[in-house]
């Protein structure tokens, strides 16, 4: 199972120190609405290299299956990062953390077949989230974004963790 509190910590220490390593300077009073539209473009990124939500099908397109896969492995760790860092701007760093027990529930869901609302509902949360400030939306796109990696696309959850940390 994943270890979000480590996961959380090292991906906020992360951010923080690329701020000031790089000495940029953040705009403090956007800076939130920044995160949201970095999360939003990432999950986008992540569905258009995912090619499950293309409206005209290829059938001939020849596609590398580890290089697909581990495609989807970064894309869903560099989301998964900016769900922290959007969960710590709006000091929601406790909705991150799912058990152990809760995680495996979650996991032992049926995949869904059609991504397109999967995708679509998460977007909904998290822009609900923003607007509304709530954090029922914001644990709901969140667990749904994991559901959707680890169960929808198959992702392992061994390999994601890896990657995470490599990253960070």
């Amino acid at each position: 199972m994943f270890d979000f509190e480590n996961m959380l910590k090292k991906s906020i220490a992360n951010f923080r120190l690329s701020e000031q390593k790089d000495n940029f300077t953040v705009n403090k009073s956007n800076r939130l609405q920044k995160a949201y539209i970095n999360l939003d473009i990432s999950l986008a990124k992540l569905a258009k290299d995912s090619k499950r939500f293309s409206i005209l099908s290829n059938p001939n397109v020849n596609i590398d299956i580890m290089d697909y896969k581990n495609t989807m492995i970064k894309d869903f760790t560099k989301s998964m990062n900016l769900f922290f860092l959007v969960a710590n701007l709006k000091n929601w760093n406790h909705l991150i953390i799912i058990s152990e027990n809760e995680q495996k529930k979650l996991f032992k869901n049926k995949a869904d077949n059609e991504f397109s609302n999967v995708y679509l509902v998460i977007k909904k949360m998290m822009i609900n989230s923003l607007f509304n400030h709530s954090e029922k939306d914001f644990t709901y796109a969140w667990k749904i974004f994991n559901k959707f990696g680890i169960v929808d696309m198959n992702l392992n959850i061994d390999e994601v963790s890896k990657e995470f940390f490599n990253k960070n």
